[in-house]
């Protein structure tokens, strides 16, 4: 895994006091809406109006997929602020950026279950069940 992209989420997790993307967000200024979106993307970044804005899909809106989604968003909030980034259930052919996205929400999302479990993911298993994670086989990302 990027060691830039492990001190940038110690940096932020250190920072905020949590692990918890929505938290994170929120202790940041970010706003997340819900919103109508079709079939993709389920997520997007964007600066409305010189603010930060997390837009998630609402029907992710009662899914554990919601976290994921969240964090990868929040990885292009944090990483890229000058660029809109979205997440698409699509993983082919996903440019520097949206790896990069990927990579921080893996990383956030791992810190996450260990804040809420006392203990590392077994397997990227326990990931898929509590955070969403893409159902790819997650060594594409780590």
């Amino acid at each position: 895994m990027n060691d830039f992209i492990k001190s940038i989420v110690k940096t932020v997790t250190e920072r905020y006091g949590t692990s918890d993307p929505f938290v994170i967000a929120d202790k940041s200024g970010i706003s997340i809406r819900y919103v109508p979106f079709d079939k993709e993307p389920l997520g997007q970044a964007i600066n409305f109006h010189g603010q930060p804005m997390i837009l998630i899909a609402d029907i992710l809106k009662d899914s554990r997929q919601r976290y994921f989604v969240c964090a990868h968003e929040l990885g292009h909030a944090i990483e890229h602020e000058d660029l809109a980034g979205y997440y698409a259930s699509n993983n082919h052919n996903k440019g520097k950026i949206e790896v990069e996205a990927d990579k921080f929400a893996v990383v956030l999302l791992s810190e996450l279950y260990v804040e809420e479990n006392d203990d590392y993911p077994h397997n990227w298993s326990d990931l898929v069940h509590s955070y969403g994670f893409p159902s790819w086989n997650g060594s594409q990302i780590i």
